[in-house]
């Protein structure tokens, strides 16, 4: 597998510091690379949940695609969120996971993001800046304060979201930052909406 190292202005704005008041918590939608549990332990103070929904996007895709699947699916996502349930995380580390699912499967997203974190939380995660460019899965981690570290594999992301896409998929939110990767991917955090 191939390392990389990219240069992140908005990870470090996003995680909770040692110096917060309160125990603070992240969800990480990977599996939980050793480099961010290296950098929590050294700067965190709170809860780390791990779902590691990416290793299972295929299949959740595929069955919230399927209307005849809806059993099925009932227990695929009760089981992949079990952790999670009744929490509420200040920072989700999304990842490449919405550009596993289709156009249409990203309001389920838009759904589990608003019921997964706080009134004032954050995501933080990859959509593509081209359509035209392919994009490589990736697994990603938190190598320091404004590091991220990524394993190559072989496959490429099955949808090329742009930010637009991004934004109509999930209308409770707004995309707060965006910055463009040296691999084409645009790195996003996204808040809730206010409402007016």
């Amino acid at each position: 597998m191939n390392t990389e190292f990219f240069k992140s202005t908005l990870i470090a704005g996003v995680l909770p510091d040692s110096d917060s008041t309160r125990p603070r918590k992240i969800l990480d939608f990977g599996a939980a690379h050793a480099s961010t549990i290296a950098h929590l332990q050294r700067t965190f103070w709170g809860r780390l949940t791990v779902l590691d929904l990416i290793s299972q996007a295929s299949e959740i895709n595929a069955l919230l695609s399927d209307d005849e699947a809806s059993e099925q699916r009932a227990t695929v996502l009760e089981d992949s969120f079990e952790p999670c349930i009744g929490q509420a995380y200040d920072l989700v580390l999304m990842w490449d996971f919405a550009l596993h699912l289709s156009d249409a499967n990203l309001n389920w997203l838009n759904d589990w993001l608003d019921a997964m974190l706080t009134y004032d939380g954050v995501a933080h995660g990859f959509v593509c800046h081209n359509a035209t460019r392919a994009l490589a899965a990736k697994r990603w981690g938190i190598a320091g304060p404004d590091q991220l570290e990524a394993e190559s594999g072989s496959a490429e992301l099955p949808y090329q979201h742009l930010r637009g896409a991004l934004s109509r998929g999930l209308p409770d939110f707004q995309i707060d930052k965006s910055v463009l990767m040296k691999d084409g991917r645009l790195e996003f955090v996204i808040r809730r909406r206010e409402t007016p």
